[in-house]
């Protein structure tokens, strides 16, 4: 595996929500989520939006590709790729930490093995993979409890999110995402592991650990298809399991 810079992350558009540090009133966003932590900045991940940070896409391009991607007969995934394709969570209580983790990319390569640290002491806790697709509909913030770390503070009911089993106080470890010139990259930034070449967008995997929140943002925002994205993306959570 290779690594990236955030800044090579592409995006698309839409519509998603932030607040700053800047205490605000409460209110209703979208029908879905009517709360949002005031105190902290935070992300309501329902729908996509653009930055200029990442690379065009060209629309007829875009048209053209997903056209041909239609008519494509869907790829058949391998065993390990099978495995690694996870549509809930499924946290393990073990004895001992244990953070290894497989990380799907899609049907074109081979699932990404990561190994982390534990957030919480004492080996109360669980790492675990998912695949969601946008929307999510859930909310993340920095950290209070955990510095540099990014935590889920709400799910909005009957979202992807929620479906897949992701709750309020899961720390998101991880996340895949789309990126440009991954080999020269990858001798700048450890945060991102690929495992493809140069020249083109790869689906790559953040590290979100110690990440900027913009960068963890631009990470998530990548994934749409509108800009080249898969349409899904695969996050890692960490759960404490046990007291």
């Amino acid at each position: 595996a290779h690594s990236l810079t955030p800044a090579q992350a592409a995006t698309c558009s839409g519509t998603t929500t932030t607040t700053t540090t800047t205490r605000r009133r409460r209110r209703p966003l979208g029908g879905q989520i009517d709360r949002l932590m005031a105190t902290r900045k935070v992300l309501l991940l329902v729908l996509w939006t653009s930055a200029a940070a990442f690379a065009p896409v060209v629309v007829s391009s875009r048209r053209r590709a997903v056209a041909a991607a239609e008519e494509a007969s869907p790829a058949e995934l391998t065993a390990a790729q099978s495995g690694a394709l996870r549509s809930s969570l499924e946290f393990t209580p073990t004895k001992y930490f244990f953070g290894r983790v497989e990380v799907y990319l899609g049907p074109e390569y081979k699932p990404l093995t990561e190994v982390l640290t534990p957030t919480f002491s004492d080996d109360t806790s669980s790492v675990a993979s998912v695949v969601l697709e946008p929307p999510f509909g859930l909310v993340i913030e920095e950290s209070a409890r955990f510095p540099g770390k990014v935590e889920v503070v709400d799910v909005a009911d009957d979202s992807n999110a929620a479906k897949a089993g992701v709750r309020p106080g899961d720390v998101l470890r991880g996340c895949t995402a789309m990126a440009l010139n991954v080999r020269r990259a990858s001798e700048e930034d450890a945060a991102f592991s690929v495992g493809l070449s140069e020249g083109k967008k790869q689906r790559a995997f953040l590290n979100c650990d110690g990440q900027s929140f913009d960068s963890v943002m631009a990470a998530l925002q990548s994934n749409a298809p509108a800009n080249g994205g898969p349409g899904e993306a695969t996050l890692v959570f960490e759960r404490q399991v046990k007291e």
